[in-house]
Order: C-alpha cells, then sequence, then structure tokens
C-alpha cells in the first residue's frame, strides 16, 4: 500500500481491493484501504459497490464499517438491487434488520419491480421475509408483471413463506398481469403443497386468467395428476370452457396428457 498510490486499482473481474475485503469480512484491511482513500461506493461491474458485496455475503462487521464511513445505502446495481435485494436474495437477515434499521428503502424496486420481499420469498428465507414483514413491507407489492411475493412462492413451491405470507393477509387471489393468481401458478408448476395451503386460506378454485384457464385447465395441461384428482375432490368444475371452448379435457388432449383417458 505504501508504494501503491491507487487503492481503487481493480482486477481482471473489475472489482477493487475493497469489494474483495468486503467479500471476506475482513474489516482490518477494509479500514486501512478507506483511510487510504478507497472509495466506499465505487461501482464495480454492473455497478456493484463494496456494500453490495457485504450485504450479499452477510458481513454484518463489514456492512456496519462501510455505512459507518459513508457507503450509499439505496445504491443500486445495473440491475437495480440494493445492498437490501442482496441481503433479503441470501437471506441474511441479520443484516438486512441492520441495513431496515439504518434507513435502507424497504419497497425499492429492482428493473423487473421485484421488491426485497420477493428476493425472500425466492430463496425460501422465511426469517428475512419475517424482518421485512415486521418492518412493514407491503405484503401484496408488485412487479412490473404484477406478480406478489406470493406468487414467487408459489412458483418455487416454498410452502413455508407463502403460509407466513398468508397469516400475515397476503391476498390469496392477487392477479398477475395475464390473469394468474398463485393457484394458477401452483398448478402450473405441481406444487400440490402450495395448493393445499391456498385452498385453505381462501384461494379460488374456478378464478379464470384473461384467457379463460381455470386452476384445473392449467393443472390438466401440465399433466399434474395429483393436482387435478385433488381439485375435482374440492368441487373444481370439468366442465368449465376457456374462451376458445376448451374444457380440461380439450386441454389435456392438446398437450397428449395420455393418463387423463384411462
Amino acid at each position: 500500500m505504501q508504494n501503491d498510490h491507487n487503492p481503487d486499482v481493480t482486477s481482471k473481474s473489475g472489482f477493487t481491493p475493497l469489494h474483495i475485503a468486503s467479500h471476506y469480512g475482513n474489516e482490518a484491511i477494509a479500514n486501512l484501504l478507506i483511510q487510504k482513500g478507497a472509495d466506499v461506493n465505487y461501482a464495480a461491474k454492473h455497478n456493484i459497490s463494496p456494500l453490495h458485496v457485504a450485504a450479499k455475503w452477510g458481513k454484518t462487521n463489514m456492512v456496519s464499517l462501510l455505512l459507518e464511513k459513508g457507503a450509499n445505502i439505496e445504491s443500486k446495481t445495473r440491475d437495480g438491487l440494493t445492498p437490501l435485494h442482496c441481503a433479503a436474495r441470501s437471506g441474511h437477515e441479520q443484516v438486512v434488520d441492520m441495513l431496515l434499521e439504518r434507513g435502507a428503502p424497504i419497497s425499492a424496486k429492482t428493473k423487473n419491480g421485484l421488491a426485497p420481499l420477493h428476493m425472500a420469498a425466492q430463496g425460501e428465507h422465511v426469517d428475512a421475509a419475517r424482518i421485512l414483514l415486521y418492518h412493514r413491507a407491503p405484503v401484496d407489492e408488485v412487479t412490473v408483471d404484477y406478480l406478489t411475493a406470493l406468487h414467487v412462492a408459489a412458483h418455487c413451491g416454498h410452502v413455508r413463506v407463502a403460509k407466513l405470507l398468508l397469516d400475515r393477509n397476503a391476498d390469496a387471489n392477487a392477479r398477475a398481469l395475464n390473469g394468474f393468481t398463485p393457484l394458477h401458478i401452483a398448478c402450473k408448476k405441481n406444487r400440490i403443497k402450495v395448493v393445499e395451503l391456498l385452498l385453505k386460506h381462501g384461494a379460488s378454485i374456478s378464478a379464470t386468467t384473461e384467457s379463460g384457464l381455470t386452476p384445473l385447465h392449467v393443472a390438466s395441461f401440465m399433466g399434474c395428476m395429483n393436482i387435478v384428482i385433488y381439485l375435482l375432490q374440492h368441487d373444481a368444475s370439468p366442465d368449465v370452457p376457456t374462451v376458445r371452448g376448451e374444457t380440461p379435457l380439450h386441454l389435456a388432449a392438446r398437450a397428449n396428457q395420455v393418463r387423463f383417458f384411462f
């Protein structure tokens, strides 16, 4: 360092020594670098700051240090990720809590409209999601495609996160841009446990998308026999037509789901 006048020299990967120290939680090295003039907000490749790195890897000591030294808690990567998004996606609840206590924007959106709560749901990080909700994250926050965190949990089959969201009054019948509800998505991805949970929490078994698809249509087309049986046992109608006049049986035939015919 004594002979190197540029503490922000970058490696081939585009990161500075402070980014590397943040990754590994090397606080003493980070302090030395900052004393030598390292930029705590240096935007490396894809606009990733040292704080993004520390948050992603759950280095609470580095998050605290960087914030004390003036790191921008609202900085965004090329895709619109804040440090809070990074911590939530990786499930580092201590960092999530620390960032929120320091004023991190709880409803910041990525370019696709993902909030930190969507990230926690995607990674099945129940504790991180619980902390976000404790700090009053809107439970039904939507992406650019009007997907809620419950849609995301249903897609991924993350039952515990889905239950937490529903217990916090998430809308079981929230509609995405195409009219898909969380139940439609659970049926599409063959997430039987999520299907059971959603129906217990008031999800509409007869909800239709813009094209007239019910959850039974979706399960039939995808060949999810166990879900088809479950939906029928819970009074799903096998006779509802789509806007094209197709019943669930028509869709099973179109998708070559032979099992439905024997």
